[in-house]
């Protein structure tokens, strides 16, 4: 399947072709925010729940902020203004605030001052800084935005970094009175809006060049995938793909009230996300995968029962691959509180195309059908009832507006309509390339077509993502998805399964790193080895492969992105260096 339009397309102005449609007059984000703060200038335009130390009292207290579009804009200007002083347009400002409204005020900011952001995080004990101090080390900002909370750490980060600037602008005490004009040029279409770091899933981040124009049509795609809306809800990452589009980007160019909670809020208490949307009355919200399975674990039936979801219309699925099981289990558990079976629509994307590539429309809710497993090892799409010998895939959904798909032989380019092939996406939303690094520009980005290295394919018009190119596994001639060994892995122990392929004397070897909870670990031996012995059997019998090791781990062991995508590369690394034992 394809949507007719070139490979690259070069935009009138802001007036952008969306395939077979009408041509679109987008607005800028700044300009949409600008103009918002004049027609709705009382309505709210983003909330932020958050829990903090509040002086003088014991324990930590739930805080909430809402700013208006008014103030927000205003706030924005007054950053901006600060920014103009010290840091040219075109320059980059990184962007190091905590996970609340300086975080998008300061992001604002740059599209104001025509400064190209790097979005990143404020440094905190729970992570790991190796990806902060790459950016920073890749993009060499000129400045850095963050708040006088986080003022004294980020700049230890920095210094670690070995960042060799001094521009160091604190968001929280720009004045807010009235902003004086900012001397800068008018954004055009081409100019870099700001750099999107990759996950690092497949090697260390790059810098996605993401454009004004990549940016407007990314939020356009959104809005017109899933909205009207009035309120929505979010609480991944903003410096991550998916929590920039979709938790500033699109819902500020359509006028949304975006209620915030921070990753590390939901991770402790995924049930204040839920909570959210119930109080809130959302009728939108985004979550990887993984947040559906946190949900089912750690929220109680009595919770659930005093929540009301009946007002969502769309749960955004994206991030990393989307499991039937996982969609099943989360209708299941949260049907009594009024959650449609319809809402959740899984979606496929990735940086370098400005986050989306296909959704499932809101309402038609995830699809699951069932394919021969050595067919598809072999490139053959053939459908087939559930059993022992099929693999179920969770559809993407349908292209983007003005997105073109193309299934491709890897080797040759060649259209395999109906087979098994690479994804390779056109549009306006998708980048030209990435900062600084030619050569990956050239290979990713060939023939002005973003090759995405991702296995898939149309069946019923619906887009079906397979697995990464680079992680299949290969035996005795035969290709085999990591993602569908883990399907049978997890169906046969509660564990979440990560297969790796690592080089053997003659060909290549399965492992197995079986992440679960401490009580599995703690079992007598005989007992662990049963289960080891039942998940080689099944992957035996299911796959015709022998696991050479599989190796149990406690839950958050393995090396992840920003997403919650396991870092497979690092994780065969560790692996080979012992470092996870066997």
């Amino acid at each position: 399947m394809t949507t007719d339009v070139p490979a690259r397309t070069v935009p009138d102005g802001m007036l952008l072709p969306f395939g077979d449609e009408e041509p679109v007059r987008l607005e800028f984000l700044a300009d949409s925010v600008a103009r918002l703060a004049e027609e709705a200038a009382e309505r709210p335009a983003l909330t932020v729940l958050d829990r903090r130390k509040v002086p003088g009292v014991a324990g930590r207290q739930e805080t909430v902020t809402t700013l208006s579009y008014r103030e927000l804009h205003d706030r924005a200007r007054a950053v901006a203004a600060e920014l103009n002083q010290v840091c040219p347009p075109g320059e980059r400002a990184a962007v190091l605030c905590r996970h609340d409204e300086h975080y998008i005020v300061a992001f604002l900011a740059c599209l104001y001052a025509r400064v190209v952001a790097v979005p990143l995080y404020a440094p905190e004990l729970f992570r790991s800084q190796t990806r902060l101090r790459s950016v920073v080390q890749d993009s060499a900002p000129l400045c850095v935005l963050t708040t006088s909370h986080t003022d004294a750490d980020v700049r230890a980060a920095l210094a670690e970094a070995g960042w060799k600037g001094d521009r160091v602008l604190l968001v929280d005490t720009a004045p807010t009175g009235e902003a004086p004009e900012l001397d800068v040029p008018a954004a055009r279409p081409e100019d870099v809006a700001y750099l999107q770091y990759t996950s690092g899933s497949t090697g260390s981040p790059s810098g996605v060049r993401v454009t004004h124009a990549n940016l407007a049509a990314a939020a356009y795609q959104m809005r017109a995938r899933f909205m009207p809306a009035r309120t929505a809800v979010s609480w991944v990452p903003f410096f991550h793909d998916m929590g920039l589009i979709c938790g500033i980007a699109a819902p500020l160019s359509a006028g949304l009230h975006m209620v915030h909670l921070s990753p590390m809020g939901f991770l402790h208490n995924p049930y204040r996300w839920l909570r959210a949307i119930s109080d809130h009355r959302a009728e939108w919200t985004v979550t990887p995968n993984f947040g559906m399975a946190h949900c089912v674990q750690r929220i109680s039936p009595e919770e659930a029962a005093g929540l009301d979801l009946s007002s969502l219309e769309a749960l955004a699925i994206g991030g990393e691959p989307v499991h039937a099981r996982s969609v099943e289990a989360f209708v299941a558990a949260f049907g009594t509180s009024g959650l449609n079976a319809s809402v959740p629509v899984p979606c496929y994307g990735l940086a370098e195309a400005t986050l989306s590539v296909a959704m499932t429309p809101a309402g038609e809710g995830a699809v699951s059908r069932h394919f021969d497993r050595a067919a598809l090892a072999a490139g053959e799409v053939v459908p087939s009832p559930p059993g022992p010998d099929a693999t179920t895939l969770v559809s993407s959904g349908r292209p983007v507006a003005g997105a073109a798909i193309r299934i491709v032989d890897p080797e040759t380019g060649q259209d395999v309509t109906g087979r098994v092939g690479e994804i390779l996406v056109a549009g306006p939303n998708v980048t030209d390339g990435y900062w600084n690094r030619p050569g990956s520009t050239a290979r990713t980005f060939a023939d002005g077509r973003l090759h995405t290295r991702d296995w898939g394919f149309f069946h019923e018009d619906l887009l079906f993502v397979v697995g990464r190119i680079d992680d299949v596994i290969i035996v005795r001639g035969r290709n085999h998805f990591p993602e569908d060994i883990e399907q049978t892995v997890e169906g046969a122990a509660p564990v979440s399964a990560t297969a790796i392929a690592m080089e053997g004397a003659e060909e290549q070897r399965v492992v197995v790193l079986a992440e679960t909870e401490a009580a599995m670990l703690n079992l007598p031996e005989t007992d662990r080895s049963a289960l080891k012995e039942r998940v080689r059997q099944a992957v035996s019998r299911h796959h015709g492969l022998a696991v050479s090791d599989l190796v149990l781990l406690r839950r958050g062991v393995l090396p992840r992105t920003t997403s919650g995508k396991i870092q497979r590369r690092l994780a065969r690394e560790r692996y080979a260096a012992g470092e996870f034992g066997g």
